[in-house]
């Protein structure tokens, strides 16, 4: 791990962050770099109307906000708390709700760690939060914190999936991330077919550890209507450090039916969350 990209606006839950990425930095010796977006909604105003002319500097408010964004940040950097860690931070303009995705996958980076609050309600339903628009564009793995968490000591972590071949894609990864922890990983797969029996889903499981060569594991199979309370239920159940789940980068109809699992689960846990975008 070289690097640890963690987006902070300040706020509780970015500063959350920030602790548990610094938790995680000093035991694997990398760099941190913290990502701030200066809102500027001129910018989005000139994509819509198609003017390629505006220059953000020229807005003395984005100067100010500017300034003041690097004071912060700088004393972020200078705390003596932080002097064992290489950080440093950068500042893009933008609109942080519609392109902090695009921004973090565009730097370099091993590891996301970013705080969430979650969504709830109709906002949960029309555009879901931040975090998970972020972590479907991510190119490496992210980590979602939701309160104050330690990184560090992990023992046991649920791992939902839904067997289907792309699986692969985020398997390698997932077992570095056991790897590093020597936790246990519990393998979970939520089906609520009349035609499928935990019989049935056990075998394929046992399959599926099988193939991928899956040390120190558990696998369940659980009948539930709702897919991401059963998953949630399960790791509280153990006292999971972590939950894993592999978050599709897919749009339209699509996106809203092999995310929606996903998305819950993210929204709704206190524990950290560990994912990566299948494509």
């Amino acid at each position: 791990m070289k690097r640890i990209l963690v987006p902070i606006d300040f706020s509780k839950e970015s500063m959350n962050a920030l602790n548990a990425a610094h938790s995680l930095a000093a035991h694997t010796d990398s760099n941190v770099l913290l990502l701030h977006i200066v809102e500027d909604p001129n910018i989005e105003t000139m994509k819509i109307s198609g003017e390629t002319h505006y220059d953000p500097m020229d807005n003395l408010y984005v100067k100010l906000l500017l300034d003041k964004t690097t004071e912060r940040l700088e004393a972020i950097v200078n705390d003596p708390k932080n002097s064992d860690l290489n950080i440093s931070y950068k500042i893009e303009i933008g609109n942080p709700y519609s392109s902090i995705s695009e921004n973090i996958a565009s730097h370099d980076a091993s590891l996301i760690v970013m705080g969430s609050s979650g969504a709830s309600g109709l906002q949960e339903i029309l555009v879901g939060s931040v975090a998970d628009k972020a972590v479907r564009h991510a190119i490496c793995p992210v980590i979602v914190v939701k309160g104050e968490c330690s990184l560090t000591e992990v023992k046991h972590i649920v791992f939902a999936t839904d067997l289907q071949n792309d699986q692969s894609q985020i398997v390698g990864d997932l077992k570095e991330l056991q790897a590093f922890y020597d936790a246990k990983l519990h393998i979970i797969k939520v089906y609520n077919s009349e035609w499928t029996t935990a019989d049935d889903v056990q075998q394929r499981l046992k399959a599926f550890v099988s193939e991928y060569d899956i040390p120190n594991n558990s696998t369940v199979a659980k009948n539930s209507e709702d897919l991401a309370e059963a998953i949630l239920d399960y790791a509280s159940d153990i006292d999971a450090g972590m939950i894993a789940i592999g978050t599709h980068d897919r749009h339209g109809l699509l996106h809203l039916i092999a995310s929606h699992v996903s998305k819950n689960v993210l929204n709704h846990s206190s524990r950290p969350i560990w994912t990566k975008a299948i494509r």
